[in-house]
């Protein structure tokens, strides 16, 4: 078979525009991706009118963009009679209070009138919250409301304008949430004295780091892992059609001289055997 060398050279070309078209796609991920975060909440477990301790975790999965401010925002519907953000350096707590019809007792058996419906905080001058690190925000509530589970809207503002939306809301990630359980008997609810959490949650100081937050969605680190291995995918098929494909180059065929001294040795012997 002939051998044509500008059909082994074209061969190559299809790997290499699939490099590309991979490599096109991994650009185009991390530039039209929008900013995203991870949130979650720990405890994820507290009972019903005592008082909590709630950690909210935020890592910031932008490859570009800071995160400015962190706004947690309550049930209306579920009020809680305090909501208290503790001291952390480098944000800034601003609280959004509302008037209540039915004034709440409190903790420690005061009425409450006002209470606290949403918690913001504001990164100080310089010291956002940069791609890839994480932080950590403090709220001491309680009494914890007589609901199943209490949500956390979450909305977290990026420095590109951008925000992450974790409401529950249609088009938008799952609100962090708290499940609530009932009083065990002969207990009547605030067990766990204001800024103490309950006895069954861990304190915020031995957060658990390990496992992904199934309501904070896939991360974007995720995505491009995916990616990446997808383009190392379509690099190996590309390599082995290629080199099934390609054939060998023939071997060049070898001229093969007879010895001259064979014709003298054949007229030698037919000499012989003449009479």
């Amino acid at each position: 078979m002939e051998y044509n060398q500008d059909q082994s050279r074209r061969r190559p070309r299809w790997a290499v525009r699939a490099a590309i078209a991979g490599a096109g796609a991994l650009a185009l991920l991390g530039v039209a991706a929008p900013a995203a975060a991870d949130v979650t909440v720990t405890p994820t477990e507290a009972v019903q009118g005592d008082g909590a301790d709630v950690t909210f975790r935020v890592t910031n999965d932008s490859r570009t963009a800071s995160i400015t401010e962190i706004d947690v925002q309550m049930p209306l519907d579920s009020p809680i009679a305090e909501v208290y953000p503790l001291s952390v350096d480098d944000w800034a707590p601003a609280m959004t209070n509302v008037q209540v019809d039915k004034p709440l007792e409190s903790l420690h058996g005061y009425q409450i009138t006002e209470v606290t419906t949403g918690v913001k905080w504001i990164a100080v001058e310089g010291r956002a919250l940069p791609p890839g690190a994480t932080t950590e925000l403090f709220l001491s509530i309680g009494p914890l409301p007589k609901t199943q589970q209490l949500l956390f809207a979450v909305t977290l503002q990026h420095s590109d304008g951008t925000q992450v939306r974790m409401t529950g809301q249609p088009g938008e990630s799952p609100a962090p949430a708290l499940t609530l359980k009932a009083a065990p008997a002969g207990q009547g609810g605030h067990a766990a004295a204001h800024g103490g959490a309950d006895a069954n949650a861990a304190p915020a100081a031995e957060v658990d780091d390990a496992g992904d937050d199934p309501a904070g969605g896939t991360s974007y680190l995720t995505w491009s892992l995916v990616a990446l291995l997808f383009i190392a995918a379509i690099a190996v098929v590309s390599v082995v059609l290629q080199n099934r494909r390609t054939p060998a180059p023939a071997a060049a065929p070898t001229d093969v001289e007879e010895p001259a001294e064979s014709d003298s040795q054949d007229a030698d012997k037919t000499m012989a055997t003449t009479p």
